[in-house]
């Protein structure tokens, strides 16, 4: 099942691109490799990662990190989030990780050869190819896992300004937006399915700092499970908005499981900041997600 025959693509202590062999075999190379933790903040993310996996795999996953941006700089915890999953992903033996920006590696012979795909903050349009992106949906429908976090909810817009340019990703990830206040908002936050093996690290409601989106069409609990919410009878909002922020019904929230055909669908969006990541709390909650969503289809709403 390998892309790498007769080797293993564990990355140690930092991410890397998908190698130029197996990319040539696409008919392409691997522009500029993805972004990477410094030492300091290697170090930290190393102390971090929960000692075992949520759920001890029955046979080797493999995870695809795309952390691609188009018109738009980057979070700065674009490189924690690379080298967090990589290394979790390794310490625990609960999956392989890839890590490529090139659309390339989105190519059905490619696609194939992974059971997850976690879009690392991809804001802007990043890949326009319409057989590239039907590749996508037909990887998810069939099974495949999906993973999106903070600024994937403008993924596939045209940036700056959010324009929409494929509305199907915005149905399969659950939402839309990137409205929010300062990036180190400081909001409480409620557990909404508290009995989900996912979000059990937190052990109950608790309060945290990052930037916040406020997220809007096709967001509706009709068609996600919420995880975690703003409470907003406890967080007092005192700053200026960037965006429209508010929603009529008061629902802001924060991550949320699906399914999508026979496929799993996580979104969180927490993952402004490069602190996110070695924070351990978080990274157990991460660590479950990859493992729940794909064993327990009973907590995904269709």
């Amino acid at each position: 099942m390998s892309m790498f025959p007769n080797r293993r693509v564990f990355l140690g202590g930092a991410a890397a691109t998908i190698g130029l062999l197996a990319m040539r075999r696409l008919g392409r190379t691997v522009a500029q490799a993805p972004a990477t933790a410094n030492p300091e903040d290697q170090r930290r993310i190393e102390a971090a990662i929960p000692a075992k996996a949520f759920v001890t795999p029955r046979k080797p996953r493999r995870l695809l990190i795309f952390d691609l941006n188009v018109g738009y700089g980057g979070h700065g915890s674009i490189a924690t989030a690379n080298t967090a999953f990589t290394r979790m992903g390794a310490k625990t033996g609960a999956f392989e990780t890839v890590v490529s920006r090139d659309p390339a590696v989105f190519e059905s012979e490619s696609l194939r050869q992974f059971d997850a795909v976690f879009f690392n903050n991809t804001v802007g349009n990043c890949f326009e190819d319409p057989a590239l992106r039907q590749n996508l949906v037909e990887f998810v429908y069939s099974g495949g896992g999906l993973m999106g976090v903070h600024g994937t909810s403008v993924a596939f817009t045209k940036w700056p300004g959010a324009i929409e340019d494929w509305p199907e990703f915005g149905i399969m990830l659950g939402a839309r937006g990137a409205n929010h206040y300062e990036s180190d908002e400081h909001v409480f936050i409620k557990l909404d399915d508290p009995t989900h093996p996912i979000v059990q690290p937190f052990g109950g409601d608790f309060d945290y700092r990052d930037e916040f989106f406020r997220v809007h069409e096709p967001y509706s609990r009709d068609r996600v499970r919420v995880l975690l919410s703003i409470d907003m009878d406890k967080t007092k909002v005192d700053s200026q908005p960037r965006g429209n922020t508010i929603r009529a019904d008061n629902d802001y929230a924060l991550a949320w499981v699906r399914g999508y055909g026979r496929g799993r669908v996580f979104y969180c969006g927490f993952a402004h900041n490069p602190y996110i990541f070695w924070d351990p709390k978080m990274l157990q909650f991460y660590l479950a997600d990859r493992k729940s969503t794909r064993l327990n289809s009973s907590h995904t709403i269709q």
